[in-house]
């Protein structure tokens, strides 16, 4: 079995958009506290919510991110042909 080593670069990239889903979250979150006029005591007593919606984000993104690179691989395959 191969070992499998992931560069510096991808894991690098990948903390970035990580960390920008869950400065997304707590956009949302304050934008959620304000609109509903609540106590700001819940910028951190819904932390857990603003992980869970980080990581939903994450996921939603790399998914995107798939389906691109998808279609680009499907894209040039179908140049080579000709």
């Amino acid at each position: 079995m191969k070992d499998v080593t992931i560069k510096e670069k991808s894991i690098r990239r990948e903390f970035w958009i990580l960390l920008g889903c869950f400065v997304f979250a707590v956009c949302v979150n304050i934008f959620a506290i304000i609109k509903f006029s609540r106590p700001a005591k819940e910028l951190v007593t819904m932390i857990g919510y603003v992980f869970v919606v980080a990581i939903i984000t994450y996921i939603v993104i790399w998914i995107i991110r798939l389906l691109v690179l998808l279609v680009i691989w499907i894209i040039r395959k179908i140049s080579q042909r000709r």
